[in-house]
């Protein structure tokens, strides 16, 4: 009894939704639109972290020595600094070094190779590069090195990493911020316009409802047609917005691919679309559901 009941309502909720084709065509559109703007969101958030993660994984001090530091202090900065705690590795990399992969980095660009002539000397200088055991770390070990080997270092890249990423996390947060403010009025908008499409379908039934109750129908069995209906057009944006967002993200993955391996962005992207989906598939339901008891509560007072 109970699953004639399912199927006679799962029946209905599907021809009240394509009772009116052109009214369940704009709120499935715009539900679509709205779904699509919060998974693009979703799809940022999560790439500007990913990316954020990697950059952190690579930031390191390099500490760029004076020419006049010799070899056997430039050791014992090196042993001095392996021994701290919060130091995961050093590396030592000589002015030949540093002269060789800059050369083999620009082999062929004409005017760095005449510049290197003219000056007629390596130019660079020797460095320690140093890897703290945690992110949060670089700060102390700035410190600390700026203050205890000041007349050997001529200068440390750190400010300019911790710039760096200090910008990304801000660019990260305000289009987080921008996105959910546009997604949570396409959400509001939805909500308004599926419930005016319901309210609409129980309009025109308005009578048989009357009937209904007088021959002992439940609410519950004149409820769960239409909510059957509001999950439909949630339904049926979730995977009309799953497709578009898949389609726009991956459209972007060329420009991607100037940072970043085409292998890499396309396992992120594989990994990240079913989450951007799943979580798309459960607000749009979420929203048919909620505007359909809204829509229920208000106009039939059940």
């Amino acid at each position: 009894m109970k699953f004639l009941k399912l199927k006679r309502a799962l029946k209905e909720g599907w021809t009240n939704f394509k009772r009116n084709t052109w009214l369940t065509f704009a709120t499935v559109a715009v539900l679509t639109l709205s779904l699509f703007v919060i998974g693009n969101t979703l799809f940022i958030g999560m790439s500007a972290y990913e990316l954020i993660k990697n950059i952190e994984k690579n930031v390191n001090i390099s500490v760029y020595l004076k020419s006049s530091t010799s070899e056997d202090r430039i050791n014992e900065i090196k042993n001095i600094l392996e021994q701290k705690a919060e130091v995961a590795s050093v590396e030592y990399v000589s002015k030949e070094d540093a002269l060789e992969k800059f050369s083999s980095e620009h082999n062929g660009d004409e005017v760095i190779e005449k510049a290197l002539e003219e000056i007629g000397e390596n130019p660079l200088f020797s460095s320690l590069v140093i890897t703290a055991a945690d992110q949060s770390q670089y700060e102390s070990l700035n410190s600390y090195i700026e203050s205890n080997f000041e007349d050997e270092v001529d200068r440390i890249n750190y400010s300019k990493n911790k710039t760096r990423i200090e910008d990304l996390s801000r660019a990260m947060q305000a289009t987080r911020k921008i996105g959910l403010m546009w997604g949570a009025v396409f959400v509001l908008i939805s909500i308004l316009v599926t419930f005016s499409a319901i309210r609409m379908s129980l309009y025109t039934r308005k009578k048989e409802f009357d009937i209904m109750r007088l021959v002992g129908a439940s609410n519950l069995y004149i409820k769960v047609p239409f909510v059957i209906e509001g999950a439909m057009y949630g339904l049926a944006a979730s995977l009309l917005a799953t497709i578009f967002v898949a389609g726009f993200v991956y459209g972007e993955i060329p420009f991607a691919q100037d940072s970043i391996s085409r292998e890499e962005v396309l396992r992120f992207y594989l990994d990240g679309i079913w989450k951007v989906g799943l979580a798309l598939f459960l607000t749009g339901i979420f929203i048919g559901i909620f505007s359909s008891l809204i829509s229920i509560r208000k106009y039939l007072k059940i």
